[in-house]
């Protein structure tokens, strides 16, 4: 190679690189509401200004050939879908995490989480929920969590995780902003809430509060919030959690009075004023 067709050649290398990541700049959805994980590049992008559109908040199954979700959200509105590929010394556990905790610093109701085999089917959510055949993969190997940012305006986010056969690992954003708020109560599963008490280490419930009288034709029950409770304790006995909160003697004892060991109990700080906030111990 002669000195000039080099040198050429080395002009279009560093030519490519300084703009790759512009070129990767441009394709990020103006409106996305999380920042990409360092590095990650984008394999598909599309954004449906809008969709009928359905935000799983349960497990899926097929059921005489059709899509079966335990629960769902349905509206219409915009629809931003993200896939990225998380850079290979990275695992998909990192590049989930960096947008989970994005969305859990900001004011959101938690819908539903879940990890591995528990989720079902990694062809489900790939083909039939996220429509990206790209995100098929191990079932062990996969994440999804589902999240209102309680914002103006409202969005309702998907996470989706997955490490391919091929050990290429994706994270896959969807981000669902609805023509008018979704006001009813969505409350997430019991196995949803000992995930995030054993991930965060804390639990934030503001509907929980006991004897509210109110006027919204839509609060939070908070019989709905202690049943929840409940169920998640019992779903795993090795935990003891500390109740702060002005209520939290009196949710306390509910607990108790609904066989929860009060050994399992304690009570932490009396605050917030309103709901109560859960320490595991």
């Amino acid at each position: 190679m002669s000195l000039t067709a080099f040198n050429r050649h080395v002009q279009v290398c560093l030519g490519s690189l300084l703009l790759a990541p512009l070129a990767l700049a441009e394709t990020v959805p103006q409106g996305l509401s999380i920042n990409p994980f360092p590095g990650a590049q984008i394999t598909d992008s599309k954004v449906l200004p809008q969709a009928d559109h359905a935000v799983v908040i349960g497990l899926v199954r097929k059921v005489n050939n059709r899509l079966r979700a335990e629960r769902e959200v349905r509206a219409t509105g915009e629809l931003i879908r993200v896939t990225f590929e998380i850079p290979r010394i990275h695992s998909r556990a990192e590049g989930f995490e960096h947008v989970r905790d994005q969305l859990l610093a900001r004011p959101h109701s938690m819908l539903f989480y879940c990890e591995g085999r528990e989720c079902g089917a990694s062809s489900l959510w790939a083909n039939e929920v996220l429509d990206n055949s790209r995100l098929y993969g191990p079932e062990e190997n996969q994440a999804y969590l589902s999240v209102r940012l309680e914002e103006d305006p409202q969005r309702l986010v998907s996470v989706y995780a997955i490490t391919r056969g091929n050990q290429r690992s994706y994270v896959h954003v969807d981000q669902f902003t609805p023509e008018e708020p979704i006001v009813e109560p969505l409350y997430p599963t019991p196995s949803t809430l000992l995930k995030l008490l054993h991930a965060n280490g804390r639990l934030a419930l503001p509907g929980l509060e006991l004897g509210l009288v109110t006027e919204k034709p839509r609060a939070e029950d908070p019989e709905v919030w202690i049943n929840l409770v409940n169920r998640m304790l019992r779903s795993d006995t090795r935990v003891r959690v500390a109740i702060s909160g002005q209520q939290a003697p009196a949710v306390m004892q509910r607990l108790i009075d609904l066989d929860i060991r009060s050994s399992r109990l304690e009570i932490g700080q009396p605050y917030p004023e309103t709901g109560i906030v859960i320490d595991k111990i």
